[in-house]
This record gives structure tokens, sequence and C-alpha cells, in this order.
């Protein structure tokens, strides 16, 4: 049978947000750059909203979290996710080898680089999911 999106990431979020809240304040105290400080406090700030609008959504209609988890283990939608998936796969692999080309066209080297290298985490991680699910499934 195969599991259901786990939702206990769901519950943690305002906690996880909080944390990186204090984490920001944390490194203004230590001086560290002030775009690092606004994306950190930033991503916490968008945590928590989630995660609060998540719980309310739990409490106020529990009917749409219990069809929310039956749509989870549909088999049609576990297809329609999985071919999404694989789209959204093809298009950013074609994304990132025309943002490659550009950089090249451009000669900015540190750009080129740094696209390369999301390029081979972007296809490492598909094989390393690819050599999970062919174990598991």
């Amino acid at each position: 049978m195969i599991k259901p999106i786990n939702t206990k990431l769901g519950s943690a979020m305002p906690i996880i947000g909080f944390l990186l809240l204090a984490a920001s304040f944390l490194m203004k105290h230590l001086g560290v750059n002030l775009i690092a400080i606004c994306f950190v406090s930033g991503v916490g700030c968008a945590w928590v909203g989630l995660g609060v609008i998540g719980i309310f959504v739990k409490k106020l209609k529990p009917e749409s979290t219990k069809k929310m988890e039956i749509d989870q283990k549909d088999e049609r939608n576990i297809q329609i996710r999985e071919k999404s998936g694989y789209v959204t796969f093809l298009i950013t692999l074609f994304t990132l080898m025309l943002l490659e080309f550009t950089f090249l066209v451009l000669d900015n080297a540190l750009a080129c680089i740094l696209t390369i290298s999301v390029m081979a985490i972007h296809l490492l991680s598909f094989f390393i999911g690819l050599q999970y699910y062919d174990k598991e499934l």
C-alpha cells in the first residue's frame, strides 16, 4: 500500500518558522550579511504563516482533510502526480540547459559553474530516486 504524504511536517511548520526567525535575530547580533538575515527571516515568516493556515484548515474543515487523505491514496491521483513530476523534471532540465547556454554565450564563468552544479544535483537526485524506488517498488 502506498503511504500518504506525511502531515507531521505541516504541524511542525510554525515551530520551524519560529526557530528560523530566532536564528535570524541571532544572525543579526553576530554581524551576518543583511541579505542572508532577510532571507532566513522571510522563510521563517512564510513557514509560520503556512503552518498556522494548515492548522486552521484542519480544525475548521476536518472533512476536507479526510478528503485530501483519500485523494492521496487514489491510484489515478498517484499516477497523475508521477506523470506531472516527470514532466516537471524534463522542463527544469531543459530550462537549466538553456540557462547554461546563455551564460556560456555571455561568458559568465561563475554563473556557468553554478548552473552546472545545479544541473548535476538535479540529475543526481533523479538517479538516486530512481534507484531507491526501483528497490522499494
